[in-house]
């Protein structure tokens, strides 16, 4: 063993379903919490008393997970918990941590499995309701990308189809970064640290593929077919699009001192595929992202959590810096053509993130390294 936290896992959804089951057959004990107003979703792992899992798991492990609790009840659900994970989609983060916030004990960690910016959106929700002395008591820590690929194959019931080798976290400011490295590679040894929130959020993972793969495939992805493998679709149009956006991406980060990679590349190390670009990477028959099915619903969500909560806030950003990024803009208006959504309206702005005075990059990075704002 080597000192396992305590976890608490929110959601039971995909990801968290798998995540507490990974972490519950690594040795932690674990508590899985849901929101009351989905409390149901919680009867098949009651009935069974925790998950089965199955796949490539980070623990080597496959089998039955027992969870300690299985509640809606939050005060339960954190009460002994070091590490509390929540495993939502972007839009969830602020309703979790609302049911959690009243709950939580000095030292806690509250880590996103999800990034897109969550900790500074909390910091700032907490500075609405004048609770910015929580700051003070617990750690706000931000996963660049979930751990797995993962499914919810029947109720109870987790698959991986496979798990990621190059996972990023940041706290927010960064001077915790240390204290929450320490803990969450004792769950994820593969984990590692990134310099900052901003090099987190720029490090590749979703926002560099989804639109970029719908787009040369509009009229199949929104006309054409309801259920679809996703990845297996991938066109040499869009691994082009994908490398365009990837390049403005880098260029953003690069005048942050941010140190990101081509989305390719990390693709390739962190799920042990080959090829030379994404084309031929998810046209690879090793590829376990090309066999799994997807549905118009669930690209649309896809889409909506990478536009929404990356794309438009980098986009702002390039604009405080002065830098052009005529890709990133033309995917955000495409697909919302596309869509008949306004993802300007709904997306995520500097204000938002409580970044909304700062005009220098000097402001910027010290903003999200020591918590200094104007």
């Amino acid at each position: 063993m080597r000192g396992l936290p305590n976890v608490t896992v929110c959601g039971c959804g995909n990801a968290g379903m798998a995540i507490a089951a990974d972490v519950a057959l690594m040795g932690c004990t674990v508590n899985l919490y849901e929101l009351p107003d989905f409390e149901k979703n919680l009867d098949p792992v009651r009935q069974r008393g925790g998950i089965v899992l199955t796949g490539t798991t980070c623990s080597g492990k496959n089998g039955f997970a027992r969870m300690e609790k299985i509640t809606s009840d939050a005060e339960s659900a954190v009460e002994d918990a070091e590490l509390i994970m929540i495993t939502v989609p972007a839009f969830g983060h602020e309703a979790f941590f609302e049911a959690l916030l009243p709950h939580l004990k000095e030292g806690q960690m509250i880590l996103f499995n999800t990034g897109y910016w969550a900790s500074l959106r909390i910091k700032e929700l907490l500075k609405k309701k004048g609770l910015t002395s929580m700051l003070d008591i617990i750690i706000l820590v931000e996963e660049h990308i979930m751990p797995y690929l993962s499914r919810v194959i029947e109720p109870a019931y987790a698959h991986i189809f496979n798990y990621k080798r190059d996972i990023r976290i940041s706290a927010w400011p960064a001077t915790k970064n240390e204290a929450a490295f320490n803990l969450v590679k004792k769950v994820y040894p593969q984990m590692s640290l990134s310099k900052n929130v901003i090099e987190n959020n720029f490090y590749p993972g979703n926002p560099s593929v989804h639109a970029q793969i719908t787009i040369p495939k509009a009229e199949f992805f929104f006309e054409k077919a309801k259920e679809f493998r996703f990845y297996g679709e991938v066109s040499q149009c869009a691994s082009k699009l994908t490398d365009a956006f990837d390049r403005e991406r880098i260029k953003v980060a690069a005048a942050l001192d941010c140190d990101v990679t081509h989305s390719f590349e990390w693709f390739r190390n962190t799920y042990l595929y080959e090829g030379k670009d994404i084309y031929e990477i998810f046209g690879n028959v090793t590829c376990e992202h090309a066999r799994r099915w997807s549905t118009e619903a669930g690209n649309r969500r896809v889409l909506h959590e990478d536009i929404c909560y990356f794309l438009i806030p980098m986009e702002q950003i390039a604009t405080v810096l002065k830098i052009d990024v005529p890709v990133t803009r033309a995917i955000i208006e495409i697909v919302h053509v596309f869509t008949d959504f306004d993802y300007r309206s709904h997306g995520i702005t500097l204000k938002d993130l409580g970044m909304d005075g700062l005009t220098t990059r000097e402001q910027m990075l010290e903003y999200v390294i020591g918590g200094v704002a104007p």
